[in-house]
């Protein structure tokens, strides 16, 4: 059922048709050994983890008529695309989602999928900037920060590929209503070059207790 949930979100967020999309639940799948190296000392829940996320790249890899190709993690734990394409993973609810495109239409991609449950209050400070929560009354401002996290996650998964930065979430500034994250002046992205603050989009879909979050950067306008 949450797999048809977020199969669900995946429509509604309207992604272009250069990208392909996979789910899988969280459990058992046949590692490539390059893969399987780097869970050597993992703990099981995080094999299962990752090895979901593997199987929904690999499916997502197929819609784009791709063989299946080994996904290593990297030092800094991202994954190893094979040549040619860009893609994001991201697990929650026991489920695991992977978006890939090729690199002739995609510089990057970044997605996050979450839990629709609103965010810890003692959480707020450290996630969200005060104007971007403002406009709501104190009640409302929970459940506005968690689609924020996820928004600023899958914001952080596309431009992390493009200039190597780890910055935290008071570098972006997110606003779901105009479709965008912009980088802030914040001394957490000071390092990063002002050629590579440039607006990320931003897209969200919100439903059946789900938070499914895009952020894609493309090589040039693509029909929707």
């Amino acid at each position: 059922m949450r797999a048809a949930q977020l199969d669900l979100l995946i429509r509604r967020i309207g992604p272009p048709r250069a990208m392909a999309w996979g789910v899988a639940d969280i459990g058992e799948e046949d590692l490539f050994p390059e893969e399987a190296a780097a869970m050597t000392r993992a703990r099981p829940a995080r094999v299962a983890e990752f090895a979901g996320g593997r199987l929904a790249a690999r499916r997502a890899m197929a819609r784009l008529g791709l063989d299946r190709a080994p996904i290593p993690m990297g030092a800094d734990r991202a994954p190893i695309w094979p040549d040619g394409i860009v893609g994001s993973i991201s697990h929650a609810q026991g489920l695991c989602l992977a978006v890939v495109a090729r690199v002739q239409d995609f510089l990057s991609l970044g997605i996050d999928v979450e839990g629709d449950a609103p965010l810890a209050a003692d959480l707020i400070p450290e996630i969200c900037l005060p104007e971007e929560l403002a406009p709501l009354p104190k009640s409302a401002r929970p459940a506005l920060a968690k689609r924020l996290f996820s928004a600023k996650e899958a914001a952080y998964k596309a431009h992390y590929p493009l200039a190597s930065h780890v910055f935290g979430f008071h570098g972006l500034a997110v606003d779901l209503t105009e479709g965008r994250a912009r980088f802030t002046d914040h001394p957490e992205v000071a390092a990063i070059p002002p050629e590579s603050r440039t607006d990320l989009p931003m897209r969200q879909a919100v439903g059946g207790g789900l938070i499914l979050s895009l952020s894609a950067s493309p090589v040039r306008p693509l029909p929707l």
